[in-house]
């Protein structure tokens, strides 16, 4: 087996063992496991942690780094543990072409039988920021955010208010020496820009998430089952989508609550922050935003397997997850809790997610990533446009079966040619999670290169 990227095995750029411990992970590190399902050969990410001299309790949402590390050690341990007659390599060079050769492929001259793209996060795309003054992307934020790039005293607009706005923000904060003491107040270091202006298409902040290990984090188990197994039966895809109002419902929420945060906002974005973040912390009532979030991420795996595919009908299912992620699947509560501080100190200007700029920005800051799904001028959209992939109609992704083939346009597995990962988005559903359950191919494409028994196979 021969991997080519250009970035270190297992890390890729998100998960860099070298980035700075303030970008954390955003989702519980208990789901975080390079084993095979089922088995334990390999320890979980918090088994490793514990392993590796990690005080216990551990922190449910470590720095990215961490978990960098992680991949980087079980790289090193599938090097220790590669069958005999094996090799399993990695070539440190990107991947420009790909072309078929008699049943084979082609990369560059060297022969290969079984290719398995996964592109990942593209780094460019027609949509980036580009231009004088402008800051073309965030990751990695000690190449993009430094003080030349990004002057202190100077005031910044940062396109985006999601995930990847908090970590811009911190690194242009916590990241120049600034402090947040033991209640999460922010001391500032006066490297900081003046002002950070946020924007984005919602108007809101993200929800957070709730703490693992905390009530808020133990919805009704009943209902949740109830809800899934509402989704697996529904008779058709409209009533599987109604079972997360529904089950929404269930949990407590009022309906007419459950509509409002489908729309668009009607008040203050930091003040709600403020609310559901005191809630997760034990200061009054869930509401609905708590009810919705537990119903879409406990759903979501059900809904996935209903809507995964290259049939048509997906529409409604994309429109209600383009609403419900930022309900869903918010910051850690640390990260709400330090960005209300940026606030509070008036390094973050709110005002701007919904009444636009109030001045002239100095460096605008592209807090967005490329979507996902295949992106106009990627490798993988020359790949389609050759006639190699196939991206179905109503899908942003290219076709693949259960084993992460590639298909053809009428469903036919391509030989030698699979695909995982973002470039698969909407026929393989929410690629970007470090769950490995919830995404089998991955699996079945290995189990299937496992029992090819020609000799001389490479891939």
């Amino acid at each position: 087996m021969v991997l080519f990227d250009p970035q270190s095995p297992g890390v890729g750029a998100a998960y860099d063992p070298e980035q700075p411990p303030y970008l954390r992970l955003n989702v519980t590190s208990a789901v975080v496991s390079a084993a095979w399902p089922g088995e334990s050969t390999v320890p979980s990410l918090d088994e490793w942690r514990v392993a590796h001299g990690e005080p216990e309790p551990l922190d449910p949402f470590p720095p990215r780094a961490v978990v960098g590390a992680y991949l980087a050690w079980f790289w090193a341990w599938l090097q220790g543990h590669v069958p005999a007659g094996s090799t399993c390599t990695h070539r440190p060079t990107r991947v420009t072409s790909l072309r078929p050769d008699h049943g084979a492929w082609l990369i560059g001259d060297e022969r290969f039988d079984e290719v398995l793209l996964a592109t990942g996060h593209e780094s460019d795309w027609p949509g980036r920021l580009t231009g004088h003054g402008v800051v073309p992307a965030v990751f990695p934020v000690t190449e993009h955010l430094t003080e030349e790039r990004v002057p202190p005293g100077s005031k910044v607009v940062l396109r985006g208010a999601a995930l990847t706005f908090i970590d811009a923000a911190l690194a242009l904060t916590e990241g120049r020496g600034g402090r947040f003491d033991d209640d999460l107040t922010y001391h500032p270091s006066g490297r900081e820009p003046a002002v950070i202006w946020p924007q984005g298409r919602s108007g809101r902040w993200m929800d957070p998430k709730p703490q693992p290990g905390t009530p808020p984090a133990s919805p009704n188990t009943g209902t949740m089952e109830r809800g899934r197994e509402v989704v697996a039966t529904a008779p058709t895809p409209a009533s599987a989508l109604q079972a997360v109002t529904e089950t929404a419902i269930a949990l407590g929420a009022h309906p007419d609550a459950v509509a409002e945060l489908l729309e668009p906002l009607d008040g203050d974005p930091t003040a709600l922050l403020r609310q559901r973040l005191s809630v997760l912390q034990g200061e009054g009532q869930p509401g609905a935003s708590w009810a919705l979030g537990h119903a879409w991420r406990g759903l979501y795996d059900a809904l996935r397997a209903r809507f995964e595919g290259t049939f048509t009908g997906f529409e409604p299912f994309a429109d209600l997850a383009g609403r419900l992620e930022r309900v869903a699947f918010g910051p850690p509560p640390v990260n709400a809790a330090k960005l209300l501080s940026l606030i509070d100190a008036g390094l973050v200007d709110d005002a701007s997610l919904q009444h636009g700029l109030p001045g002239e920005p100095d460096v605008v800051v592209d807090a967005v990533l490329a979507p996902p799904g295949v992106v106009e001028g990627s490798f993988i959209a020359g790949l389609v446009a050759d006639g190699l992939l196939h991206s179905p109609t109503g899908r942003r992704g290219v076709a693949v079966g259960p084993d992460a083939s590639c298909l053809d346009p009428d469903g036919n597995p391509v030989p030698g040619l699979a695909c995982i990962g973002r470039a698969t988005e909407d026929v393989v559903i929410g690629n970007d999670t470090l769950n490995r359950s919830l995404h089998p191919a991955v699996d079945g494409w290995a189990r299937r290169i496992a029992s090819i028994s020609e000799k001389g196979s490479t891939s």
